[in-house]
């Protein structure tokens, strides 16, 4: 499309991370120049404990040290814009990425300090784009929208670029989001503070301090039964599930599609609703929101009082509903959603259908 618009198009293969190599290529380019894009990146996900410096240097290289070499080797040019793109995980934060964050937060310190010093400068935090990308080959924009947070066309994109050039502030996040959906996460992050004025719906689950309160006021058998909600709502929206499709107690979170990433994101979570300090490995030896919950229940239980199983407790649970329902009433009902409509707890109505299930097998 350039190309008809008599625009020539000069590609040049350089390692931007490398002086020598960036110095010879901008060498090659008809003077002066007038603008600089820099959206060079790559990425190594994977949580700090298993990042080493040799994976960490990748992912910085091209961003930071290309960055600062595009800086110093064009100062002396009559620069319109130099524009940085940046990432909204930089502003965000992004659990498994401390590389990617790292190396984008100095991209939005560079062109501060361009602009500090007389210079153009602007970075722009960019959301996951659609069709093209890192972030669409890997499908994360489809895994985000159930978050509320939305991907950019590309065309989307380049008309928000257009715009952000005419503009004079050195950095800008540009990310399509749904506010009340995004929200409702139980983020607690001064940062966003501003912003849930704009939210016009609440959450439907109870606040970090409610469910807390709920959990430590409730005896065992409706401490576990509330765990076991609470925690099927967490691991769906980690998993970007739909409300309507939440996972089953004794489902395995590995087998569900959870991975390294998401089971970091899982215990920030806990840790935050429910001010609970949780090892690195607490999901990994505990890995069915049974097992999780039955764990979380025994750090909330009051000293003194007695921890059962899950499966003892509704089997109780099950004793009490079903006791104040005459036998004729049982006969009559038909499946899971008269156990629903009859009152049965959902984590009851598991436990039968595991009962169920057990006897067939019998």
């Amino acid at each position: 499309m350039l190309e008809q618009k008599n625009v020539k198009i000069q590609t040049i293969q350089a390692d931007v991370a490398i002086p020598s190599q960036l110095a010879s290529a901008i060498e090659q380019v008809k003077k002066p120049l007038y603008g600089v894009f820099h959206a060079a990146g790559v990425l190594d996900d994977g949580v700090l404990q298993q990042l080493t410096w040799e994976r960490m240097a990748h992912v910085i290289a091209p961003k930071l040290a290309g960055a600062w070499n595009l800086h110093c080797l064009t100062q002396n040019q009559p620069l319109d814009c130099f524009v940085l793109f940046s990432s909204a995980a930089a502003m965000f934060g992004s659990p498994g990425q401390a590389s990617h964050v790292a190396a984008n937060t100095f991209l939005d310190a560079l062109a501060h300090y361009r602009r500090s010093i007389g210079l153009p400068g602007l970075s722009i935090n960019w959301g996951a784009w659609s069709e093209i990308g890192a972030a669409a080959q890997r499908r994360v924009d489809q895994h985000m929208q159930l978050r509320g947070v939305g991907s950019i066309a590309p065309q989307a994109g380049l008309r928000v670029l257009e715009k952000l050039l005419e503009q004079s502030a050195a950095q800008v996040g540009v990310m399509p989001i749904q506010w009340a959906q995004f929200l409702q996460q139980g983020i607690v992050s001064p940062f966003f503070s501003a912003f849930r004025q704009v939210a016009t719906s609440t959450a439907q689950t109870a606040s970090p301090s409610e469910i807390l309160s709920q959990l430590r006021a409730a005896n065992p058998v409706d401490r576990l039964t509330l765990l076991t909600t609470y925690l099927q709502t967490e691991v769906g929206k980690v998993l970007g599930l739909p409300a309507d499709r939440l996972p089953k107690p004794h489902q395995g979170f590995f087998d569900l599609g959870m991975d390294s990433l998401m089971t970091v994101e899982l215990k920030n979570r806990l840790e935050t609703q429910l001010g609970l300090s949780l090892t690195a490995t607490t999901i990994f030896e505990h890995s069915t929101i049974c097992e999780l919950a039955q764990h979380v229940a025994a750090t909330l239980t009051p000293e003194g009082e007695s921890v059962q199983s899950v499966e003892s407790l509704a089997l109780k649970g099950v004793e009490s509903q079903l006791e104040q329902k005459s036998f004729s009433e049982l006969r009559n009902l038909d499946g899971k959603q008269d156990l629903e409509k009859e009152g049965i707890e959902t984590a009851i109505i598991n436990e039968l259908e595991e009962l169920e299930s057990l006897l067939k097998r019998h």
